[in-house]
This record gives structure tokens, C-alpha cells and sequence, in this order.
């Protein structure tokens, strides 16, 4: 498997940002608070905002009252496009064989692997696609 762990962190920091935000506890929140309650390290929390900034997801502020804070609304931002903003394209698994066996059985077994995994992932980020933000905060009161 090939995706990161940053990835899932990602989509907890977007929940976090999102759920303050909208308990109009903050407009926006500070790096150093993100870190410190979702226990991500700083440097790993960086390029987490570095990818949702590029990604229009977030965006941020400078200065004593700036901070972090969504460039959208929960509902229109699906974890499918976490996965792109965070990993992307790369894929979820890898498929480079690089066998000494040659010939048309080992071809198309390698084929087959590949259409197999390529399905899997397709499947999984179809699946990504139909989850929004919106839709976790409303599960998590639940």
C-alpha cells in the first residue's frame, strides 16, 4: 500500500478546522493548536496545510488574529479531494513487477494483477468521492 499517513491526517485536521469553525469558537485557528490537539507534529502539520492550501481547501492568515480556516463549505468538500490534494495522483499500489520470468503467461498474470489493483482503486475512490466533510460532522453527533 502506497498511500500516506498524512493523508488521514489531513482529513482529521479538515474535520477539526471545520467542526471549530462552525461552533464559532474561532474564525480562525492557529497552527500551534491544530498540532498540539490532534498530536500532529509541526513540521508533518506544515506540509499537511502546504498540500490543502495548493488544493483550495484551506486557506490562511497572517498575523496576530490570522490562522487557518476552510476556503469551503463541509459539504462541498468530499475526502476524494483530501486524496488528491495530499497524494497527488499517486497511486495505491504499485504494480512494477520488474520479473526476469518473459513470455505470455507471466504477461498476462502481470496483467491481470494490475487491471485487478487499478479496479480495487477506482472502486475505493469512488467510494472516497460520496463522503464529505459535512456528512462526518453530522456522524459525529451521532
Amino acid at each position: 500500500m502506497s498511500y500516506s499517513l498524512s493523508f488521514t491526517k489531513a482529513i482529521l485536521v479538515v474535520i477539526f478546522i471545520s467542526d471549530k469553525i462552525r461552533q464559532k469558537q474561532f474564525e480562525f485557528l492557529s497552527t500551534a493548536d491544530i498540532s498540539r490537539y490532534l498530536s500532529i507534529p509541526k513540521p508533518t502539520l506544515v506540509k499537511i496545510l502546504q498540500n490543502l492550501n495548493a488544493a483550495d481547501i484551506i486557506e490562511t492568515k497572517e498575523g496576530k488574529l490570522g490562522g487557518i480556516r476552510l476556503m469551503k463549505n463541509p459539504a462541498d468538500i468530499t475526502i476524494l479531494e483530501i486524496l488528491n490534494a495530499m497524494e497527488k495522483g499517486k497511486p495505491l499500489f504499485q504494480t512494477s513487477f520488474n520479473i526476469l520470468a518473459e513470455g505470455k503467461r507471466p504477461n498476462n498474470a502481470q496483467k491481470s494483477i494490475k487491471k485487478l489493483l487499478n479496479d480495487a482503486e477506482l472502486k475505493l475512490k469512488n467510494e472516497l468521492a460520496t463522503k464529505t466533510i459535512e456528512e462526518i460532522l453530522i456522524e459525529m453527533n451521532d
